[in-house]
């Protein structure tokens, strides 16, 4: 290709410049995308990447500790159907 005039780059942009903001908008939509991306998966605990572990985090919590940083006149017990219900469900795999 020489001589035409250039589609992409910066040349593009020189001879028209009314499409400075759309680049600029697009691009600042795709790298905020990229970075919630990035962010939700450091971060969220329903986000699994690795699916090896068959466990959700929500099953490991232990129902006899506290896990509330204060709490007044609760106490925490086994509950006898939930438990027989687990026994009977089995343990699931994804």
């Amino acid at each position: 290709m020489s001589g035409g005039s250039a589609l992409f780059g910066l040349k593009a942009l020189r001879q028209k410049w009314e499409l400075i903001p759309l680049v600029g908008i697009l691009g600042t939509a795709c790298i905020g995308a990229t970075a919630y991306s990035i962010y939700a998966v450091a971060t969220k605990s329903d986000v699994r990447v690795n699916k090896t572990k068959a466990v959700a985090p929500w099953e490991e919590v232990n129902p006899n500790v506290p896990q509330k940083l204060l709490t007044l006149n609760q106490k925490y017990a086994e509950n006898a159907e939930l438990e027989a219900l687990r026994k009977e469900i089995g343990s699931y795999k994804c």
